[in-house]
């Protein structure tokens, strides 16, 4: 392969389904570009997505960033990565490839597709842990365990692997004539930091790029999350410019985003070593331009990658209660505090683990909670959240149902009325059924000797006329 000193490539949107600009991709197609790359898996979105195996955003949404994607950069013999689906399992990224064989088939064309799949067999982590590997939680938090054990595995509904630039970088190297991949769950960074590692640049420079890329125009002034972002890296540094005549990147912009999602400022933890920007400089070239160097790699002692894994703990229940009565607000934490006595009281035979029941005060401190420095009622009207959860749906909905009958009849001092301490919007209202329940039982980093071990993929081939074939 051709080695390049210089790439270009254009960072779609900041997520697949947030929406792409058909006007700013055409005219990063005038820049001659390398790549096309979006990325759209996350785990922002909660643990339900990939306790369910479910797409994050809704499929017209993808579909239609996807036909964008893929119809624009065929035309323009531009290659593509992606990653989309949003939770990672198996079964979105068949969903994924399920429309883009419709968008082929819409409009007669042909791909030839590296696909990773980034769902982990149970199997393969019990074998590695009974050898002795220990994975350590990511972060301190008490509904995951410090290192993942046999257990909590097997209590999973499905787990699943963040992708590294590694196994891109190895689909490109064995496969150049591929149109694009497909990946799963996905490091971001990485997604934008493949290529140019595979063409030799500095990891430090690499991944830099990367973290600026992977969210388009988000890095730009004004900001947004449905446009797109031009990339061009060069041996020592990296220009960064939106395609949209309405936007421009500053420093201001630009650093604000390398510091996004991080709890160090300079410094950001990626498989196999750290990023850190402390020395990164960011320069204005031009009114729409900014030059970034200076990032460098710190290589760690190990390699790990990130495993995600979702347990399922019962059922949900809601209820959307307003409160615009004065004396109501003014009494809103007596009167859920004597209605939880009330329902406790009343599911007394119950185990004391089977239901769970929450407020959320909005107007109050729904938000922070006890973190929320003015922890008090300032408006005129407020909004309780009654969130139930449970073994069963029924007995979820049933909780929920006599907790917002109870507040709203609840007697307190100074009550001028007899009844509706409450307002429900909707009918039926009083107990709202959600579904399944999932939490994050695994957030760990997985060692491994080679980054590319736990992943499988596959080389798609889509016909013009429907049908696809490995």
């Amino acid at each position: 392969m051709l080695r390049k000193k210089e790439l270009r490539i254009f960072s779609a949107t900041s997520f697949m389904g947030h929406g792409v600009d058909k006007e700013s991709l055409e005219r990063a197609m005038d820049y001659d570009l390398d790549f096309v790359i979006a990325q759209g898996t996350t785990t922002d979105a909660g643990p339900y997505y990939l306790g369910a195996a479910k797409p994050v955003m809704a499929e017209e949404a993808l579909r239609r960033d996807l036909e964008l994607i893929i119809t624009i950069a065929k035309a323009n013999g531009v290659p593509f990565i992606i990653s989309a689906g949003g939770c990672g399992a198996d079964s979105t990224t068949r969903l994924v490839l399920d429309l883009i064989e419709d968008i082929c088939s819409q409009h007669s064309l042909s791909l030839k597709l590296g696909v990773v799949w980034s769902e982990i067999a149970k199997d393969y982590l019990l074998s590695g842990l009974k050898q002795g590997k220990r994975a350590r939680r990511i972060v301190p938090h008490p509904a995951l365990e410090e290192n993942l054990s046999a257990e909590s595995v097997l209590q999973a509904e499905r787990i699943v692997a963040q992708v590294g630039p590694e196994v891109i970088m190895d689909l490109w190297e064995q496969n150049p004539d591929l149109d694009g991949v497909i990946a799963g769950r996905s490091l971001d960074v990485g997604l934008y930091a493949a290529i140019p590692l595979l063409h030799g640049f500095d990891k430090g420079l690499a991944m830099h790029f990367g973290k600026v890329m992977e969210d388009g125009a988000l890095a730009a002034t004004p900001g947004s999350g449905n446009d797109g972002l031009l990339g061009i890296i060069r041996e020592d540094h990296f220009d960064v410019r939106p395609t949209n005549p309405k936007r421009r990147c500053t420093p201001e912009s630009v650093t604000g985003h390398a510091f996004y999602e991080r709890s160090d400022p300079n410094r950001e933890a990626n498989p196999g070593g750290d990023l850190d920007i402390s020395q990164a400089v960011y320069t204005q070239l031009d009114e729409v331009t900014v030059r970034v160097s200076g990032a460098r790699w710190i290589e760690a002692p190990a390699y790990t990658v990130k495993l995600e894994g979702a347990a399922k703990t019962g059922y949900r229940s809601i209820c959307i209660a307003g409160m615009r009565d004065p004396q109501v607000v003014a009494n809103v934490e007596l009167i859920l505090k004597e209605s939880r006595d009330i329902v406790e009281d009343y599911f007394s035979y119950l185990a004391e683990d089977s239901y769970a029941l929450n407020f959320k005060v909005y107007g109050k401190d729904a938000v922070l909670g006890p973190f929320e420095p003015t922890p008090y009622v300032q408006g005129h009207e407020i909004c309780v959240l009654i969130d139930v959860v449970a073994e069963t749906q029924k007995l979820a909905d049933s909780v929920c149902s006599f907790a917002s009958s109870t507040i709203s009849h609840h007697g307190f001092p100074g009550r001028l009325s007899t009844a509706g301490n409450i307002a429900i919007p909707f009918s039926p209202g009083r107990a709202v059924p959600v579904g399944e329940v999932y939490e994050f039982s695994i957030w760990h980093a997985w060692p491994l000797d080679d980054p590319k071990e736990p992943f499988r993929t596959t080389i798609e081939t889509i016909a013009a006329k429907g049908g696809r074939a490995q």
